[in-house]
């Protein structure tokens, strides 16, 4: 009786001192919260030690993937190692268990904790679980990098496409590592502008203007043009040999070609002789008529040696050919000037060095630079490179970057109504029309690249294609070209060239964490 009547005035005093009663609920809800809040800290502090787990696991089971182990004992020691110098635990936490094993081509990682815990009393803990999984190298890849290496690009677009491009083949290297595979990527690249050139500077010294054959020159050329000479659409009168007139003036050929007529323009079709439209014929910039016609003459390198009226018939003219010409003068090879072909190789150091070396020049030819692309890792001649369309567990990747419309100008005042390039002249019908305005010819090209890119797709290649800064029509076509719209990159800024390559580089890595 003693204690309830002592309670009863402690409760009239508080009700009468405001403060007694802000200290009653005070004490009230100190004794009702706190172990809500240390509960809410112990749920924050697991949560973070479970992703800190998740992560160190991650980053365990990957090593392990990317290790050459080939049993799950080895893989378990390999993960296990790992595992510990990335698990960092908090006082009181202990790692319960781990194991790492091997099924197949995919590396699995399991790992358990102690539950840290704040109020270890009040509240019980599970032991905290994660798991991984990770696919190794099971693929065989052939990526072709088909860059722009126009005019445009010259500064700062080149630039960073170089640090682009080799960013993505370490990025490739990396990965390919981890394969058990011999040979698990083999790179390409293939620059481009307003033609290609397939391979060096080749000496015609001991060229046979008989047999029209020589060292360093591929069978898959036909130096005479032999198609643009049953059309009658060359560039000289009479069937004549490139390779005798350069040699005849004392040049090398520099490598660059033209395309071949259509529809091969667009096809992987191997070059055969009995088929001449097939072959390849060399870049050939003929010697344009002297300036004294009214018009201009890009590139007038030799006295015409006939007094004919008719510009046509002065540079059509082929005896004019005798003279040997400056070594500072390019004459035919005028313009082939960019990066060679690198063709598919398994050493991605010739592959950077060659992304290193390529400079900016001439007009753009995105059909061309994306067919030599496709020949890169074609099985089919011209090189013949690429392994068959059905090898088990191989992808064939091209990824595509230009930085603008695609490009055949027709230079105001001149005889040819075109330059010389990839397409020879406009007035030789390579592009399946003999004049018109630059629009047209711009929206023929468009033609045939999207019908290129068709018939690479047919072939189960995975387009990537990055446009830099173009044209809205550019992005449509660039766009409907790449395999599917997330493989189509619109860079605005060349500074991001780096991230979009490096998105593409990850898109393509086999080796991945699959859950």
């Amino acid at each position: 009786m003693k204690l309830a009547a002592a309670l009863r005035r402690l409760l009239t005093a508080a009700a009468r001192d405001e403060r007694g009663v802000a200290a009653v609920f005070f004490a009230l809800a100190l004794v009702l919260l706190s172990p809500i809040a240390l509960g809410m800290a112990d749920l924050y502090l697991g949560s973070t030690q479970r992703n800190q787990l998740q992560d160190a696991l991650d980053a365990a089971t990957l090593f392990a993937a990317r290790s050459n182990s080939t049993t799950s004992a080895a893989v378990d020691t390999v993960g296990d190692k790992a595992l510990a110098a990335n698990l960092v635990l908090p006082a009181g936490v202990t790692l319960v268990a781990s194991t790492f094993t091997l099924s197949g081509d995919t590396v699995t990682g399991y790992a358990e904790i102690t539950a840290p815990a704040v109020a270890p009393g009040l509240w019980p803990h599970a032991n905290l679980k994660a798991n991984s999984s990770v696919v190794r190298g099971t693929e065989k890849l052939e990526v072709a990098l088909v860059l722009d290496n126009t005019g445009s690009m010259e500064g700062t677009k080149l630039t960073n496409t170089k640090t682009a491009a080799k960013s993505l083949i370490d990025t490739l290297v990396a990965s390919a590592a981890n394969s058990t595979l011999t040979d698990p990527l083999k790179i390409s690249l293939v620059p481009f502008s307003m033609t290609v050139r397939v391979q060096g500077t080749t000496s015609l010294t001991n060229y046979n203007t008989t047999t029209h054959a020589g060292t360093g020159i591929p069978t898959w050329l036909d130096p005479q043009g032999q198609a643009h000479f049953d059309d009658g659409t060359d560039i000289f009168n009479g069937k004549q040999d490139r390779f005798t007139l350069m040699k005849q003036m004392g040049k090398s050929w520099a490598g660059c070609v033209e395309s071949r007529k259509q529809p091969y323009d667009i096809q992987e079709t191997a070059p055969t002789s009995g088929t001449p439209a097939t072959m390849f014929v060399p870049y050939f910039w003929p010697d344009e008529a002297d300036t004294d016609d009214g018009f201009d003459s890009y590139n007038d390198y030799l006295n015409d040696g006939n007094s004919s009226n008719n510009w046509w018939v002065r540079q059509k003219n082929a005896a004019k050919y005798n003279t040997t010409l400056s070594s500072r003068v390019d004459g035919p090879n005028l313009d082939c000037d960019m990066q060679t072909v690198i063709r598919l190789t398994t050493t991605a150091s010739t592959v950077k060095t060659a992304i290193d070396n390529m400079v900016a020049t001439g007009e753009t030819n995105v059909p061309m630079g994306l067919v030599w692309g496709w020949h890169t890792l074609s099985p089919n001649a011209p090189f013949a490179d690429g392994a068959a369309y059905s090898t088990a567990n191989l992808r064939k990747i091209i990824v595509l970057m230009t930085d603008g419309d695609n490009t055949y100008s027709s230079p105001r005042w001149s005889d040819n109504d075109s330059y010389y390039e990839g397409l020879g002249y406009i007035w030789q019908g390579l592009l399946g029309i003999t004049s018109g305005s630059n629009s047209t010819r711009t929206s023929k090209m468009n033609e045939r690249f999207t019908a290129l890119c068709t018939n690479i797709k047919a072939k189960n290649i995975t387009l990537y294609t990055v446009g830099v800064s173009v044209s809205n029509s550019s992005k449509t076509l660039l766009k409907s070209c790449a395999s599917s719209t997330d493989k189509y990159y619109d860079v605005t800024q060349a500074s991001d060239l780096t991230a979009a390559f490096n998105s593409i580089a990850g898109s393509i890595a086999s080796l991945r964490i699959s859950q």
